[in-house]
């Protein structure tokens, strides 16, 4: 999903955009995506020097998830330019980017009032830690809902609930996919509230059901179909992206529900307003090797998948429940052949690890390789298989 400056449609800002159009264009063509960022910090130091990204540390988690926020008291849909100085200049002016959303983006507040200007940071739609001054009255701290908090790794592309103080449920997401025409495609990192249940939009033919708000034009939303000319709904070109970037900033999520019914049906139906939302950023971090002992499942008659859950909606009844396998023993036949099914999203095997951290300037953990070729599990004899093409599902028009 675009960014909601660029959807909006009011004159004013066509205006805006007539006039500065052959600027934009020009910088469009001459900027890469490492040029639009550079000078900046990016999300990675939102949190802290030394933060741990450790989603297994349930206290650290609920704790963060719990703890107020300082945000812009304008509209959910207004933005602000942090700026040079007490009344000066805008910081940054690129398109779509140096302002800090109002209502749901959390800022950190860096100094006191200076004769009614405070200096704060924040995360702009480029991931890019804006410094600047805002007026003091802006300045609003929220309290997040008790209840739920979600944590969104941008690394990982998985998505994680968390009800009460506990680890609820988590599943694959698709987060923005910036490039060199569009940085602000990415999902900045921070800290957010859910803020408006917005529903269902068309963006560009695809339609977005169910959406939820929490940072101006960026949404959850559930995975994108393309309604085809019998008005039935596609899914299966995009549900084949979650557990990766794919989206135009938003967070896309799926539609079928997991073992604990989570998808974006549940997101709409069980959050509160205020829930807040963190997203982890993925830069300067190494892919974590999941848990050996991780359980997975797989179709003993055939199938080209590897599941997260024995009952994974992707596959036809008749096949359920699917034959469990450990983590620990991806590399062995039958296994080692097997792809990450793109409905229920399972975790990556460690090739595929490896040869991502590889990509991102980082070498396998020894240790951790060693750990894994040590374990020891039952090999399961895949004699007989027959290859069974999972199911491309089209909901036919109601």
């Amino acid at each position: 999903m675009t960014k909601a400056l660029k959807r909006l449609a009011s004159c004013l800002f066509a205006a805006l955009l007539l006039a500065s159009g052959p600027w934009i264009s020009a910088q469009a063509k001459t900027k890469t995506l490492a040029g639009w960022l550079e000078g900046f910090d990016s999300g990675e130091g939102w949190f802290g020097q030394g933060y741990a990204y450790d989603i297994t540390d349930t206290a650290a988690c609920w704790e963060l998830l719990q703890r107020p926020i300082t945000v812009l008291d304008v509209g959910e849909r207004e933005v602000v330019y942090p700026l040079t100085e007490p009344g000066g200049k805008k910081v940054n002016n690129d398109p779509y980017g140096g302002f800090i959303a109002g209502t749901t983006a959390a800022v950190h507040v860096l100094g006191k009032d200076e004769g009614g200007w405070t200096l704060i940071e924040g995360l702009d739609c480029y991931d890019r830690l804006i410094q600047g001054y805002v007026k003091t009255k802006l300045l609003k701290t929220v309290t997040p809902h008790p209840t739920y908090g979600i944590i969104v790794d941008k690394l990982t592309q998985r998505m994680y609930v968390f009800k009460d103080g506990q680890l609820f449920s988590d599943c694959g997401v698709s987060t923005g996919l910036p490039n060199d025409d569009e940085p602000f495609n990415e999902t900045a990192s921070g800290e957010y509230l859910i803020s408006s249940w917005v529903g269902d939009f068309d963006n560009e033919g695809l339609v977005c059901a169910k959406a939820l708000r929490f940072n101006n034009g960026d949404l959850f939303h559930e995975v994108p179909y393309t309604l085809l000319g019998d008005g039935t709904k596609r899914y299966s070109k995009f549900e084949a992206l979650l557990g990766q970037k794919a989206s135009h900033g938003c967070i896309r999520v799926a539609r079928l529900p997991n073992a604990q019914g989570l998808c974006q049906s549940w997101l709409w139906d069980n959050l509160k307003k205020y829930t807040k939302v963190v997203i982890w950023d993925d830069d300067g971090r190494a892919y974590p090797y999941p848990d050996p002992n991780t359980q997975l499942f797989y179709n003993t008659k055939g199938g080209q998948y590897y599941h997260a859950v024995e009952d994974c909606s992707g596959v036809r009844k008749s096949y359920l429940p699917l034959t469990g396998f450990l983590y620990s023993q991806m590399g062995e036949k039958p296994f080692s052949k097997l792809e990450p099914c793109p409905y229920c999203v399972p975790v990556r095997p460690r090739s595929w690890i490896d040869q991502f951290n590889k990509a991102r300037g980082f070498e396998p953990d020894p240790w951790t390789v060693d750990a894994f070729a040590q374990e020891d599990g039952p090999k399961e004899d895949a004699g007989g298989a027959v290859e069974h093409p999972v199911e491309i599902v089209i909901i036919p028009a109601s």
